[in-house]
């Protein structure tokens, strides 16, 4: 898990900070939001409180099979 030195654990890396995303969702917006979140988190491996919002983003903008490819990709980018 990568932790920058300022703010959460990301799964999404290489963010260059120029492309900022913020809304106010309804009640059924924010649900599958969360839900997504979930799915995410079990994607992963983490604790769902551990996947921020903008990673929940880049999941649902990248959609589930891109996810997958980008998560086994970084789990081989992984030194053990």
């Amino acid at each position: 898990m990568r932790v920058p030195s300022t703010g959460r654990a990301s799964i999404f890396r290489n963010k260059d900070r120029k492309f900022r995303v913020q809304a106010i969702m309804s009640k059924d917006g924010y649900t599958a939001f969360n839900v997504a979140r979930r799915k995410l988190a079990a994607l992963v491996g983490w604790k769902v409180a551990k996947v921020s919002d903008a990673d929940v983003i880049e999941y649902l903008a990248r959609g589930e099979e891109a996810t997958r490819i980008y998560v086994s990709w970084l789990e081989g980018q992984v030194k053990r």
